[in-house]
């Protein structure tokens, strides 16, 4: 269970990056957006890790919530970090209402 709970503190992680994604991207969509001469935006290092962190994070976040409904339904509910359950499903479902509403 110390993957478990491993992989849930992971997505705890992703989860604090999903919600630094959902503020940069409102904030950023108000701004112009500037181009060089390709065409392309400059994107940092730290930015483009939080996006691919934020945006994979309902992945991981999906993967968890089956993990850990697998292990309630198998009877090891006892052996399940409780507050990191609570808080990644709770993100779940936030990033259900992001994504698809």
């Amino acid at each position: 269970m110390k993957v478990i709970s491993f992989f849930s503190r992971v997505a705890v992680v992703c989860n604090i990056a999903f919600v630094v994604f959902a503020f940069v991207s409102t904030y950023q969509a108000g701004k112009p957006s500037v181009e060089n001469n390709n065409g392309v935006m400059a994107v940092s290092y730290f930015k483009n890790m939080i996006i691919i962190l934020g945006v994979s994070a309902i992945i991981i976040n999906l993967l968890m919530c089956l993990v850990y409904a697998g292990a309630i339904i198998a009877g090891k509910q006892r052996l399940l970090p409780k507050n990191l359950v609570l808080v990644n499903f709770l993100f779940f479902i936030f990033q259900i209402f992001y994504y698809f509403f």
